[in-house]
């Protein structure tokens, strides 16, 4: 069972969740790293294959 199924539930609980801010900057940031590096690799390997194939 999960911690969530065990929590007790508080009335000015669900309040209080929506006003804490997770800041998801770090997370952003490290998808587009991501993202960047695969567009990077994949536009290296096509024009790789361009160049043997033309």
């Amino acid at each position: 069972m999960t911690d969530f199924e065990h929590s007790e539930h508080k009335p000015g609980q669900a309040a209080d969740n929506n006003r804490k801010q997770v800041s998801l900057k770090g997370t952003f940031v490290s998808v587009m790293l991501l993202g960047g590096f695969l567009a990077l690799t994949w536009l290296l390997v096509f024009i790789l294959f361009l160049s043997q194939n033309g």
